[in-house]
């Protein structure tokens, strides 16, 4: 199943043409009661289309890296479709944010969808596009938002297609080191862990991540010698590959 989620009725409303089904989830942290209704499955696909704050206005852009910045989690989509996009760092927030940073745009639910759907499809399985429709201080209209969405319609078609009917996808490769257990790695942490493994993969990045963990290992940070101490390993990793 192509499942395409917006948050708001007024992005859904300008995907008229698009393959798949739309679910409009609303807005933060409300999104969740939405995507818990969704049947998931791991040969699911999952659209997220809607609009984001930015310091220009007006583009459409593919997001490459997605952050909650309240848990300080950071998923990784693998950019698999040609769609001729540009890419952009997200970073999800409960709070409008007015102040935007250069070169990151803004939304309050992306990185809630990738942690649930990242729990059942792999990282090649997901695609988060966003249209830049304010700086955060000058918040757009139901009908700005509408008239933004409908003219990247073509591009959003474009990208939609191309996700949608693109080759199967990459499966989260599992790994035969005991590297999870000897950082003490809890369930969650495997599973980030996983993900970002698999996302050096596809990306080329594989020589980094391994370097990276045999000077902890010379330094004799790995094995860790507990919890916290995998934690601090895991988020030096995630800070190394942004």
């Amino acid at each position: 199943m192509f499942y395409i989620l917006t948050a708001l009725k007024c992005e859904a409303s300008a995907l008229s043409g698009l393959p798949g089904s739309i679910i409009v989830t609303g807005v933060g942290g409300r999104c969740t009661a939405a995507l818990a209704k969704i049947p998931l499955t791991p040969e699911d696909r999952i659209l997220n289309i809607g609009c984001a704050a930015g310091r220009i206005t007006g583009g459409l852009y593919l997001a490459n890296r997605i952050e909650n910045a309240a848990a300080g989690k950071c998923f990784y989509p693998d950019i698999r479709s040609d769609s001729q996009l540009p890419e952009m760092k997200l970073v999800t927030s409960s709070m409008v944010v007015t102040e935007p940073e250069e070169s990151l745009l803004y939304d309050m639910e992306a990185a809630l969808i990738c942690e649930w759907a990242m729990k059942v499809i792999p990282p090649s399985n997901i695609c988060v596009l966003k249209a830049v429709s304010d700086d955060g201080t000058n918040l757009p209209s139901a009908n700005d938002i509408t008239q933004l969405i409908r003219k990247h319609l073509p591009e959003i078609k474009m990208a939609a297609e191309q996700f949608c009917e693109g080759p199967e996808a990459l499966p989260v490769k599992t790994y035969p080191d005991n590297i999870a257990d000897e950082l003490k790695f809890s369930q969650y942490m495997r599973s980030e862990f996983a993900a970002l493994r698999h996302y050096c993969e596809v990306s080329g990045r594989t020589d980094d991540i391994n370097s990276l963990l045999e000077e902890m290992r010379t330094s004799g940070r790995i094995p860790a010698r507990d919890k916290k101490a995998g934690k601090e390993i895991l988020d030096e990793i995630f800070a190394y590959l942004r």
